[in-house]
């Protein structure tokens, strides 16, 4: 059981119909690593079974065959790390990667954070609410350049919802309610 810890990752190089052996990579987080336009991938997550449990965001330069840490997130004063969890990050058309958190921490408990980097990933902002009631958010830059931020909604009415950002994930839409109660 032991053995069967960790964070892995599987690859494939054609199109999804095989797949590599699992090979260990630094984080953990539901929605995985991110592409950039200079050709890096990110992957913002937590290191849940190695290492010092931080948050951060890893790079790799070799399409996701090895990756290195890039950087530890800050923590919102007050907060603890361990109670931010399930990390994604998208890069928004002007440059600026926008970072969603789960956030356990009170105040906010169950209000997704956000933080931002317009270094390339290498220095964040502190996490700050956006007024969102759900996790864990999905982020996705759309073909037009507007940010499609995706989650589980935890109050009533439950559910999943969306919300879209024209700002470069500066402010968010109001909800969209894709399914509900």
């Amino acid at each position: 059981r032991q053995a069967e810890l960790g964070q892995w990752m599987i690859r494939s190089t054609d199109g999804g119909i095989t797949w590599s052996e699992r090979y260990p990579t630094i984080v953990n987080s539901p929605h995985g690593p991110v592409q950039l336009r200079d050709g890096r991938q990110i992957y913002a997550g937590k290191e849940l079974w190695t290492g010092g449990k931080r948050n951060g965001v890893c790079e790799s330069t070799d399409d996701g065959k090895t990756w290195h840490w890039l950087t530890e997130l800050p923590v919102r004063k007050g907060d603890k790390a361990s109670e931010y969890h399930e990390l994604h990050a998208v890069e928004a058309e002007n440059g600026k990667i926008i970072l969603h958190i789960r956030n356990h921490n009170q105040p906010n408990a169950g209000e997704t954070l956000q933080t931002e980097s317009t270094d390339g990933g290498k220095t964040w902002t502190e996490p700050h609410p956006i007024g969102v009631w759900g996790l864990p958010s999905h982020l996705l830059r759309l073909t037009d350049g507007r940010l499609l931020m995706t989650y589980g909604h935890r109050r009533a009415p439950l559910g999943n919802q969306a919300r879209i950002s024209t700002d470069h994930g500066t402010t968010w839409s109001e909800p969209m309610v894709i399914s509900g109660d």
